[in-house]
């Protein structure tokens, strides 16, 4: 069974059912809408049809919406794409109006001309293609063609100084943000986080009450490497956003900077995403790079909670083949033996005792070589701790609630499985054992082990553990 789980990015190549099926088939366990494109009935559309083929398919299918951000954009391409040349002269215009063709396109930054002095270097296509600034004409910026390459539609666009400038939360989040809601989504993605309190205040515009969608704040600048142990606190989960990470900071910081970032979630408990270009031949070629292949084993080496597809399945030749793929690669990686970086004995939410059985669970788990690890739990909390210790063997977070069946895709290691209600403690454990049958993972005469709080009004503590045979 594969521990790593898989977010992947819906979009043209995936949008309709038949595409949509092959790729949740393939084994993808969190599907991604980037609110950056495509409008929010689309979106919304595309979260009721991943919610009915999990159905059909008997899994829990977590879902993420990325929130657009104050990602500076460039504007249309009237043919879809045009190759930019190496020297020749380009022009970024500071309207979002007209189509833009080899010689100019037009960007989502009114101002563009007063962010740009001559000699700073602009970056579009995230980062594949390099402007020089030559001058500024009006509303109009000069450059010269660096480092050209295919120019598509709308891709990301950076500028020099531009983080000192740009408000993380904009109101086409707001709009993203009360869509997810609506739409009851697990997780929400976070654009162009710096620091603790750019989480605090999206937390705080959540529904105090009902469906709260995990928030999951990207790590894509240099001031939130300098504040991401305060991001990490805050946070449900977090992405390495290694795309725009290595705009914002040196390429060959990248590398490090990711280790360091996965240590940190692992020492706190919190799930972490690797992202970007994991397996970015694949948009257009059935194999990956050798070089991707190492990739991902890294990813999943280092500690990653999950990995994450983008342009693979959203505008790719081969969505299913790359979700295969990633998934043999991370299966293959995880039987490697390593080092395992437990959270700290405080847990990132203080309660040591919780950490402190889950911790206990684990160990005598594996002494005594259980089946499996089951883990009844109203809020999802019991599961992701006994998951943070990374056990070598399985684990299931069993809930009546789909909402924590959705939270629970993300996390290592975990089998969402879904039962009926009951309020009797010793029934809920003969149901825990029969979803666990069902899904496989539990025989006739195992030895399991039982993690789980207390009957009362607090959901969340972990106080007990039991071993059974069944």
């Amino acid at each position: 069974m594969r521990r790593t789980k898989i977010v992947a990015t819906i979009g043209p190549a995936t949008a309709d059912t038949g595409s949509l099926r092959d790729l949740l088939e393939a084994g993808v366990d969190v599907v991604r809408l980037n609110a950056a494109h495509a409008d929010m009935e689309t979106h919304s559309a595309n979260v009721r049809r991943v919610r009915e083929l999990s159905q059909v398919l008997g899994r829990s299918i977590g879902t993420l919406v990325d929130l657009p951000g104050p990602k500076i954009r460039s504007g249309v391409i009237a043919c879809g794409e045009v190759e930019l040349a190496n020297g020749q002269e380009f022009v970024l215009s500071g309207s979002d109006d007209g189509q833009g063709d080899e010689r100019h396109v037009a960007t989502t930054l009114n101002d563009l001309a007063q962010w740009v002095c001559p000699g700073d270097d602009v970056y579009l296509a995230d980062g594949a293609i390099v402007l020089r600034v030559l001058q500024s004409l009006g509303d109009d910026v000069r450059t010269e063609v660096v480092r050209g390459g295919t120019l598509r539609s709308r891709k990301g666009m950076h500028l020099p100084r531009a983080e000192a400038h740009v408000e993380p939360f904009t109101e086409r989040d707001a709009l993203a943000l009360e869509m997810a809601i609506a739409a009851k989504v697990d997780f929400i993605g976070l654009s162009f986080v710096r620091r603790a309190e750019d989480v605090e205040r999206v937390r705080a515009m959540l529904p105090k009450r009902g469906v709260r969608p995990a928030l999951v704040p990207k790590i894509e600048t240099a001031t939130a490497i300098d504040n991401l142990d305060g991001i990490i606190r805050t946070a449900d989960a977090v992405m390495v956003a290694r795309g725009d990470l290595g705009i914002q900071m040196p390429a060959r910081s990248v590398p490090l900077l990711q280790k360091e970032i996965i240590r940190h979630c692992n020492l706190a408990g919190k799930p972490v995403i690797t992202a970007t270009q994991m397996l970015e031949s694949m948009t257009r070629s059935p194999l990956p790079t050798r070089a991707e292949v190492n990739d991902v084993a890294n990813a999943v080496l280092d500690g990653t909670d999950a990995l994450m597809l983008s342009e693979e399945t959203a505008v790719g030749l081969y969505p299913s083949q790359a979700v295969r793929m990633m998934s043999e690669v991370a299966e293959s990686a995880e039987g490697w033996p390593r080092q395992r970086v437990a959270p700290e004995a405080s847990g990132a939410d203080g309660d040591r005792v919780a950490w402190a059985v889950a911790h206990a669970a684990v160990q005598a788990a594996e002494e005594l070589g259980v089946a499996a690890i089951l883990c009844p739990t109203r809020s999802g909390q019991t599961a992701h701790r006994v998951a943070a210790f990374r056990p070598n063997v399985p684990i299931a977070g069993i809930s009546t609630s789909s909402q924590v069946l959705g939270d629970l895709s993300l996390v290592w290691g975990v089998r969402p499985l879904v039962v009926a209600a009951n309020s009797d403690p010793g029934e809920q454990l003969r149901l825990a054992v029969v979803a666990a049958r069902g899904a496989g993972l539990v025989r006739e005469g195992d030895l399991l082990a039982f993690v789980f709080g207390s009957a009362g009004p607090r959901a969340g503590s972990t106080d007990s553990v039991r071993i059974v045979r069944v």
